[in-house]
């Protein structure tokens, strides 16, 4: 008998979960504050991750592997201050319970001529370096059967985690970054951390708080930094704020041909709390099922404060 095809529903689990893992190795404060949800008995919710990624191409390969996810392009957000377009793949329907994915694009047109340059050219060498075809492959087979067995699933995950959000080339020239970082710090911490998740979201009423607040104070007392103002007033249908990412040394390639490290911001860990989609009259908007309609989107306004967490400064030492 054969093993049955995975659903998407499935396959986004597997996903969502090792590339969680994988986040959690690196991310010091979301591993505690996972454990922190944990014991005091909520439960994590990953709301949401987010990429940033500074070639088309691998733009365009991931939105592929996100459709055998059920997740697809929904709507589009503009920062030309921090030289990044965006958009979010979400799960279709009104769900706003499921997993989402924002993608911010690196506006590379709208950098000038040298640092365009430059980020084209550290492009093309990580995507010659990597090694995406068995990933092609196995995203044209689900495509083509219409999913994965269980053993097929888990290859094409591992790829993805492994092989797609990350960088595949060799250690950015410190030139390009510190080029790059005094244009928009959100895209030098691009580079730097490649197509990998910048961050993973909590979902603050699914962890057992009240509110943003209560759970910011409960961060705040045990240490985490936190940027300074949840974005969103109270009442309102999305409230965020984040840690402010942690200062780590990346590997960089110095002009002489050896490897250094420069200080970057790359990864941290966001708190948010959906609420209701209000009326013209200010009253819940209702869902198919009657039920009180959770806004599942994003707000341009509190994303662009949320990108401070992750800004690799000019003048890199």
């Amino acid at each position: 008998m054969a093993d049955s095809l995975l659903t998407r529903a499935e396959l986004r689990q597997r996903f969502v979960t090792a590339a969680t893992e994988k986040f959690a190795a690196n991310v010091p404060d979301f591993a505690a504050l996972r454990r922190l949800v944990n014991d005091r008995g909520g439960v994590f919710v990953n709301d949401h991750a987010a990429v940033r990624i500074a070639d088309p191409r691998v733009t365009e390969l991931l939105v592929r592997v996100a459709a055998l996810l059920d997740l697809f392009p929904d709507r589009r957000y503009s920062f030309p201050a921090k030289k990044l377009e965006s958009f979010d793949l979400q799960v279709p329907g009104e769900d706003a319970s499921q997993f989402k994915l924002f993608v911010s694009e690196v506006d590379i047109d709208a950098f000038p001529p040298e640092a365009e340059d430059a980020i084209r050219e550290d492009a093309e060498i990580n995507w010659a370096a990597a090694d995406y075809q068995a990933l092609i492959e196995r995203v044209e087979q689900a495509e083509s059967a219409g999913g994965l067995v269980s053993s097929d699933a888990d290859a094409l995950v591992q790829a993805v985690v492994e092989g797609l959000l990350t960088r595949s080339g060799p250690p950015i020239r410190r030139a390009v970054l510190e080029q790059v970082a005094a244009v928009s710090g959100e895209a030098a911490s691009a580079l730097a951390l490649g197509a990998d998740f910048n961050h993973v979201t909590i979902d603050v009423l699914a962890a057992g708080y009240t509110g943003i607040e209560a759970m910011v104070a409960d961060m705040q007392a045990r240490g985490f930094r936190m940027l300074p103002a949840i974005q969103g007033a109270p009442g309102t249908k999305l409230r965020q704020t984040a840690t402010m990412a942690a200062t780590m040394p990346t590997p960089v390639l110095e002009e002489d041909g050896s490897i250094g490290h420069a200080q970057t911001e790359k990864q941290f860990v966001e708190i948010i709390e959906r609420s209701t989609v209000p009326d013209e009259s200010g009253r819940p908007k209702l869902a198919s099922n009657g039920e009180p309609l959770i806004y599942k989107h994003f707000l341009a306004a509190n994303a662009e404060k949320i990108f401070d967490a992750a800004s690799t400064r000019a003048g890199l030492s």
